[in-house]
């Protein structure tokens, strides 16, 4: 074999092994129901991916009001976003802390999806979700109970970026070109 094409085997190996560090997520189903001022916490393995998840309001979750309940979502101990959602109780939906453009989009039902670049160097990600009912002291209403502030997170996933499937595709293409060139000669 010469030169060329064992260059060729080597950099489409390490291309499929880059990407094939695929993201497993510790939990993929959903979290049920919590009541505000609960953290769910998930830990996502990998290096650079994009995180997707739904963010689902139960019954009566507020928005921007007197009753007002606040999300929160932290990766590695960094802030992404803060903002409220009228997922069934009322007030207005506003993005308060959002540096990465973030566009959460409703869903069906009282439901609101995310998707969030996340460049990683530390291998391990810790992806912390809060709720956080607005207190007394703030001028709100403060914590209402489960009945009255549920929420869930589900669908979480964490997905190669379309970088790592570009590498996928061009180390099949090399192995697929290699392969044809020895059935030819």
């Amino acid at each position: 074999m010469n030169i060329k094409r064992k260059f060729a085997l080597a950099s489409a190996a390490m291309a499929l092994a880059a990407a094939a560090q695929a993201t497993p997520v510790s939990f993929t189903g959903s979290t049920g129901e919590l009541a505000t001022d609960v953290t769910a916490e998930t830990k996502v393995v990998d290096t650079t991916n994009v995180l997707t998840f739904v963010l689902t309001g139960y019954n009566t979750l507020d928005g921007q009001n007197y009753y007002e309940d606040d999300f929160s979502l932290v990766v590695n101990g960094a802030t992404l976003y803060v903002g409220t959602f009228n997922l069934g109780g009322g007030g207005a939906s506003v993005s308060y802390y959002n540096p990465l453009g973030l566009t959460p989009t409703f869903g069906p039902g009282s439901t609101v999806d995310f998707t969030v670049p996340i460049s990683s160097t530390t291998g391990l990600d810790i992806v912390d979700f809060t709720y956080t009912s607005l207190s007394t002291k703030s001028g709100h209403a403060g914590f209402q109970g489960l009945g009255d502030e549920g929420w869930g997170i589900s669908q979480v996933s964490a997905v190669p970026e379309p970088g790592s499937i570009a590498l996928v595709l061009a180390g099949l293409g090399i192995i697929g070109g290699l392969s044809r060139r020895r059935r030819q000669a």
